[in-house]
C-alpha cells in the first residue's frame, strides 16, 4: 500500500468551496483507479485538513496520477482549488508513506 497524505490549511468562509472542488476531484481520482481518498478537519482546528490518497504502489500511484492530469475535467478543479488558499504556507503539502505492517 502506498499513500500519498496531503495538509492544508483552508479559511472557515472557504470551506463549502473546498468541500465540493474535493468531492470533484475525488470522483475523477476514483476514476482512474485510485484506490481510496479520506478527508479529514482538525478536531482542534477547524481551519486545517488532511487528505489521504489510496494506491497499491508507486507505480499504480504514478499511472492514476497520470491519468487525472490528461483528463480535462481536473484543470478547472485545480485552478479554482489552488485559488482557495491565501499563501504558499497554506497549499498543499504532500508527504508519501508505504503501508509496511
Amino acid at each position: 500500500m502506498y499513500v500519498a497524505v496531503y495538509h492544508y490549511r483552508v479559511n472557515k468562509e472557504k470551506t463549502e468551496q473546498f468541500v465540493m472542488l474535493e468531492k470533484k476531484a475525488i470522483e475523477i481520482y476514483l476514476e482512474h483507479g485510485c484506490l481510496g481518498v479520506e478527508i479529514y478537519r482538525d478536531a482542534k482546528d477547524s481551519g486545517r485538513w488532511m487528505e489521504i490518497n489510496r494506491y497499491r504502489d508507486l507505480g499504480h500511484h504514478n499511472t492514476v496520477v497520470s491519468a487525472v492530469d490528461n483528463d480535462p475535467r481536473i484543470k478547472p478543479v485545480f485552478e479554482e482549488f489552488i485559488n482557495l488558499f491565501d499563501d504558499e504556507a497554506g497549499r498543499p503539502q504532500k508527504t508519501s508513506y508505504y503501508r509496511m505492517l
